[in-house]
């Protein structure tokens, strides 16, 4: 097992500060770590992103830890890598099924909230969404694209208090893609806004912050598990991984994350998955016992 990370951006043999810890934590288990150019990777400049990572004499395959990445360049980037004999842990299907909301919504329907979504070919037309939008009533929805929202701009462009009032769906979403700009992911996504656990408020942006969870597994095992925000007092509660034992199998992924929360009625939901390479660590998870698990899953 190889792994693969962003380096500096000011010097190809300097790890992205953002990762450093990580980048340690896996040289303490002697895992071999290759540094690629996270600047030439997002220009499609493979060979510049890649030059300091060898050809190897066998195929060996290699987790990525790093930004994130679009479908399309992570298909370019995995197809770089087989030409030097590496082969990421996630195939580029595997990977959009994680990344965008849409490819996975079909098989986690059923434990997250009510969602609907469309691909922005142009400009945003709030007529293009009114009939899917009534499914919502005049029940609060959020915006967000196939992977990100603006949630620290909680109120300007995230959530939306009613969804049948048409104009402030369009106010709302066309700031959302305001701020979104040239890293708008794929399309618009509308979900369910649902009452979870409160947590507590964010201390800069002023978001209301709840109970949720981060999970990594890797080949169908749960390695790791933490606090999702690094605020508040989660009172000691656990979360309830019972529910995910029919859903994981389910997942067309070797390395994913899962974002769960409780609800105040006590159900437990699936907020989002995600790809493990590019999802990031909680500080709750000791880097050192990361690695291990790992390596050892």
């Amino acid at each position: 097992m190889r792994l693969l990370f962003c380096d500096s951006g000011f010097s190809p043999k300097e790890v992205d500060y953002l990762y450093q810890e990580e980048y340690q934590a896996a040289k303490a288990h002697q895992i071999p770590c290759f540094l690629i150019s996270f600047e030439a990777l997002k220009k499609q400049q493979m060979d510049l992103a890649l030059q300091s990572v060898p050809v190897l004499p066998s195929k060996s395959l290699a987790i990525y830890r790093g930004w994130m990445l679009s479908y399309e360049l992570y298909q370019q980037f995995y197809q770089a890598l087989l030409a030097k004999n590496i082969q990421l842990i996630n195939t580029p299907e595997a990977y959009r099924f994680c990344h965008y909301l849409p490819a996975n919504y079909t098989t986690i329907k059923n434990y997250t909230p009510l969602s609907i979504f469309k691909p922005l070919a142009s400009s945003f037309d709030i007529n293009n969404f009114k009939e899917a939008l009534a499914v919502f009533g005049n029940h609060p929805i959020i915006v967000k694209d196939y992977v990100k929202s603006q949630k620290h701009y909680w109120k300007e462009a995230c959530f939306i208090p009613d969804a049948s009032d048409l104009k402030q769906v369009e106010k709302i979403t066309k700031r959302f893609i305001e701020l979104q700009d040239v890293d708008l992911n794929v399309g618009i996504v509308y979900r369910a806004f649902v009452e979870l656990e409160p947590l507590t408020t964010h201390a800069i942006s002023g978001m209301p912050l709840t109970k949720e969870f981060r999970l990594f597994v890797k080949n169908g095992k749960i390695i790791a598990a933490a606090n999702y925000w690094d605020q508040g007092d989660y009172d000691l509660v656990a979360p309830n991984l019972i529910f995910l034992k029919a859903v994981i199998p389910c997942i067309k992924s070797n390395f994913f994350s899962i974002d769960i929360a409780q609800q105040k009625d006590g159900n437990w939901i699936i907020v989002e998955l995600g790809d493990g390479q590019v999802s990031g660590l909680p500080d709750g998870i000791d880097r050192f016992n990361f690695y291990s698990s790992l390596m050892d899953c």
